[in-house]
């Protein structure tokens, strides 16, 4: 089918800026030619969020896979990564995920915890023969340094990125935040911002000593930035830092109960820089707790915030604050697409003939205000949906036509 006519955004494409229309098949695209007038929409390789936190799938009230799946794709990524605590460091988990995974409207890659909540170093290697991409800590749960230190010999041998976490060890007695001094005084605890800072030192020794592919975040401090720059380590955060600051505890809305816990308007300005400036990676951060766990009062609410459905509209609002359209659609897919696929090795990254059904379709649209907990954002990007079926063409040629 003709798909089209569209503006290609894809740096490193020959297409890159072009308007065209894609002849594609279900092999992929078969062939582009150019396109005469103005472009109905805005096609990219598609995007990847990558780390989507989910709760272990075999609890009930749990979210499913398909509807974390679904949110996704609602949110413009073709692809995530997806990991958990409970029961991803063990083989058989895996395997159980990866087949409710295989008929999924994007594609789930697997973050699997190279240890348990007791520093017992997982069965790695075959956690990689059952689909395991790239190794993470535990969300949540305390593990040794020492433990670190012997399975990154490991890991460099295997392959795959390591998701470094910088705040986990302080992560069991979370309760709050300390920096807003309301709540401090209120009693309220939390991981302190230089705990962060001490983190990304002992992780930057480690890596130097032990190597492995490291890549450091969620970052939230500016101290914590400017030292992965020092050391040379690559690093990301989660949209809800770019987007909100401490200012937001005080209105005691456990929506806001993070983890780590929102930062100051400082550390937010540091994080904004560094994504203008292409060295910091956006994720979504997503973690979607049953809504029985969330919605009570501050000190009983479940951590998580998910926000795959708004990642992309609210970097597009907080790039267009600094740069004009056309650079902010090379940003945001630059940041949510092309990036993360030459750091996880997930090619091809250039949209070009031969390129497989894997895109993002997506357009300036009406500026709207972006609902709960982001009401203060207005954004007037318009995800149309991703592509990774002819039926998906279909169906959103005859949206933008």
């Amino acid at each position: 089918m003709r798909f089209g006519p569209v503006r290609v955004v894809s740096p490193g494409s020959p297409w890159h800026g072009k308007v065209v229309y894609v002849e594609l098949t279900e092999r992929g695209i078969e062939t582009i030619t150019p396109a005469a007038g103005e472009p109905q929409a805005q096609l990219s390789p598609g995007w990847i969020d990558i780390t989507a936190w989910t709760w272990q799938p075999q609890v009930p009230s749990a979210e499913s896979l398909l509807s974390l799946a679904k949110r996704a794709q609602r949110g413009g990524f073709s692809q995530i990564l997806v990991g958990g605590w409970h029961g991803w460091s063990e083989p058989a988990f895996l395997a159980q995920i990866r087949a409710e995974a295989s008929d999924l409207p994007v594609q789930l890659h697997f973050i699997a915890a190279w240890a348990d909540a007791d520093g017992n170093i997982a069965p790695v290697e075959s956690l990689r023969l059952e689909g395991a991409v790239a190794w993470a800590l535990p969300p949540l749960e305390p593990i040794s340094w020492k433990t670190f230190a012997k399975v990154l010999p490991y890991l460099r041998y295997l392959g795959g990125v390591v998701f470094a976490l910088p705040f986990w060890e302080g992560a069991g007695g979370e309760m709050g935040v300390p920096e807003a001094t309301e709540l401090a005084l209120a009693g309220w605890e939390g991981i302190p911002p230089y705990a962060e800072t001490v983190a990304v030192h002992a992780i930057a020794a480690l890596h130097r000593a032990h190597g492995a592919h490291v890549v450091v975040g969620p970052l939230t401090t500016a101290e914590g930035l400017q030292l992965i720059q020092e050391y040379g380590l690559a690093g990301f955060t989660g949209i809800s830092y770019l987007a909100a600051h401490a200012e937001e505890l005080l209105t005691y809305d456990p929506v806001w109960k993070l983890h780590p816990p929102l930062r100051q308007k400082a550390d937010q300005a540091s994080l904004r820089e560094a994504v203008y400036e292409r060295n910091l990676l956006v994720a979504s951060w997503d973690i979607d707790p049953p809504a029985e766990d969330k919605h009570k009062e501050w000190l009983s609410a479940a951590v998580g915030q998910p926000t795959l459905e708004q990642a992309a509209p609210l970097l597009w609002t907080i790039l267009r604050e600094r740069v004009d359209v056309w650079e902010a659609s090379e940003l945001l897919v630059y940041i949510l697409s092309e990036k993360p696929r030459h750091l996880l090795g997930i090619g091809p990254s250039a949209l070009q003939e031969g390129f497989p059904l894997d895109f993002t379709v997506f357009r300036q649209g009406e500026l709207r205000v972006l609902p709960h907990p982001w009401e203060r954002y207005r954004s007037d990007l318009e995800v149309l949906g991703t592509i990774r079926c002819l039926a998906d063409a279909y169906s959103l040629q005859n949206q933008i036509a």
